[in-house]
């Protein structure tokens, strides 16, 4: 008997195959050495590599040295018929690296606490009144004092948040509204409007409303609070500036006396997870 064992590369258009199957699609790659970046753009290369994946064999398309189990040296991946599916609770959400590497979405679990995702808690400052402060009919940003900020990332001065890197962000504004707790003027159904919104490079992309009535009372309370609460969730890109914004409608509709009509920082918040 017998037996012959052949070790062979494979090599279509080039005598100098790059791996165990190599498509040299252009046609000009060297006769010997490497083919240079230009050259292996039109390859298509199975390598046998250790410590990729599990096994053994990698591809490349349009690189001779695969780094990952199947490595793209550029362009789009398509699928022309995927299936329509509805996902389930087990489908796990796939991202791209900086190097472009396909992996499971990460990420923490959603913090309440200035710490893990949370990236932005700002609250408190001076006391605001529509007598001083800002003017009807006219959207105005909230400035807050910063109490943690992870990513160097909002200005209280300014009330801008700068998006610091690309990423699906948890954006969530409250505007505390307050008026005397024994009414400003006399209840007769007289009222105007308030809203408060989260912006993004100047569009509103999430917006509360409330009605404030003239003369409302609360009695055994310090002072009446509308609190206006908003909240959105948006992939943003780095660079993007995001705000809290408030504007009151029929302003000397609400309060006998415009300086009545306070906003209270300390029941006002402007908080960021960053999810991903």
């Amino acid at each position: 008997m017998l037996a012959n064992i052949v070790f062979a590369q494979v090599g279509i258009n080039t005598t100098n195959p790059q791996g165990i199957f190599h498509i040299d699609g252009g046609r000009d790659n060297p006769i010997s050495g490497p083919p240079t970046p230009v050259q292996q753009s039109n390859d298509f290369t199975v390598v046998a590599t250790s410590g990729v994946g599990q096994g053994t064999l990698s591809v490349g398309v349009g690189t001779t040295n695969p780094t990952e189990r199947i490595d793209i040296a550029n362009g789009n991946v398509r699928i022309r018929d995927i299936n329509n599916l509805t996902g389930v609770g087990s489908d796990r959400l796939l991202v791209a690296d900086s190097n472009g590497v396909l992996k499971v979405a990460g990420g923490e679990a959603f913090s309440v606490l200035n710490s893990g995702n949370r990236i932005l808690n700002a609250t408190n400052g001076p006391t605001l009144t529509a007598a001083n402060d800002w003017n009807n009919n006219e959207f105005t940003t909230l400035t807050l004092d910063e109490q943690y900020d992870a990513m160097n990332a909002y200005n209280p001065t300014t009330g801008e948040f700068l998006v610091p890197q690309d990423g699906l962000y948890f954006m969530y504004g409250v505007c505390g509204f307050n008026t005397p707790a024994n009414g400003s003027g006399t209840f007769d159904g007289t009222s105007g409007d308030a809203f408060t919104a989260l912006v993004v490079d100047g569009g509103r992309v999430s917006t509360a409303h409330n009605v404030i009535y003239k003369g409302t009372k609360n009695p055994g309370m310090t002072a009446n609070l509308f609190f206006l609460v908003t909240n959105s969730t948006l992939w943003l890109k780095a660079g993007q500036k995001v705000t809290l914004q408030f504007l009151t409608y029929g302003t000397s509709n609400m309060v006998d006396s415009l300086s009545d009509l306070k906003i209270d920082k300390a029941s006002s918040k402007f908080i960021i997870n960053k999810i991903l």
